[in-house]
């Protein structure tokens, strides 16, 4: 794993950016933390698949760019960091040069199904917790650019819609199944008040992809429900920044259950679409 140590120095210029400091979920993030984190979660488990040191990453949506200069602190060559929040956009770029990376990155103002990157232009593709927002009609649109535009993996993360709770929304279960205009009513029944709703992608979303691309991981991105178990603890930077030292034993023999029965294709049944999908010729 590679040292994400932060100078004094550093966290001190980090909290000073416009953008980040405002922002109650971010601005008291330990730095080094929440790059491990994206290290652990999602470089270490690519690096499993491709080789990094000459791959160009295209990390949309961005936010503030911690999963891109994990990526690039980790070896990677550059990134193309697409984030359509002018605000987000901006501090990353001044984290970029505070941590030393911004003469390998790239900043883009786009949004995922518009993005006009030229096609297998990258090597590697990644969605974060992305697809939930990009609205019903836009989400074929954007898993076809992701294929478009990427030559060697895909490291997708989104709630999955066929999964009777996700944890986005409302957290109620099954709700996010309902017309959005019929959710506030059905979480108030279990004194729950939420507005925002959103469409979550199906895995018949992401059957574009198997053209090219395989998935490879077994349980979320991991590779086996071993590897997810050992993550653990970990520091989520979610939340404002939260150690977990164990997962929900619910969640864990779920996991295990669903990689051992359908193995790498287990994301069908899965509360999130988490996968890794490498390219057929690679895998």
């Amino acid at each position: 794993m590679s040292d994400f140590t932060v100078s004094t120095v550093q966290q001190t210029a980090i909290g000073q950016v416009n953008g980040l400091s405002g922002n109650r979920e971010h601005n008291t993030l330990s730095v080094a933390d929440t790059l491990h984190y994206m290290a652990t979660l999602y470089v270490t488990p690519l690096q499993s698949h491709i080789q990094i040191k000459n791959a160009v990453l295209c990390d949309c949506a961005a936010g503030f760019g911690w999963l891109s200069f994990a990526f690039l602190l980790s070896g990677g060559a550059r990134a193309i960091l697409v984030e359509p929040h002018a605000g987000k956009l901006s501090a990353a770029r001044e984290l970029a040069e505070i941590l030393g990376v911004a003469d390998r990155c790239e900043f883009r103002s786009d949004l995922l199904q518009g993005l006009d990157l030229p096609d297998k232009s990258v090597d590697v593709f990644a969605s974060v917790e992305t697809l939930e927002h990009v609205g019903r009609a836009n989400i074929a649109a954007a898993v076809a650019n992701m294929d478009r535009i990427t030559r060697q993996a895909i490291i997708l993360t989104a709630p999955n819609q066929l999964s009777p709770l996700v944890s986005h929304d409302a957290r109620v279960p099954f709700s996010h199944w309902l017309p959005i205009a019929w959710r506030s009513g059905f979480c108030r029944i279990f004194g729950v008040r939420h507005r925002e709703f959103n469409h979550f992608p199906t895995p018949w979303h992401l059957r574009r992809l198997r053209q090219r691309f395989q998935p490879q991981a077994k349980t979320l991105i991991f590779e086996d429900h071993r590897a997810w178990r050992d993550h653990y603890p970990v520091y989520s930077p979610y939340g404002g920044g939260v150690w977990k030292h164990a997962p929900p034993v619910w969640l864990s023999l779920y996991l295990r259950l669903t990689s051992a029965l359908l193995g790498r294709h287990a994301y069908w049944i899965c509360p999130n679409l988490a996968n890794i999908w490498v390219a057929r010729d690679l895998a």
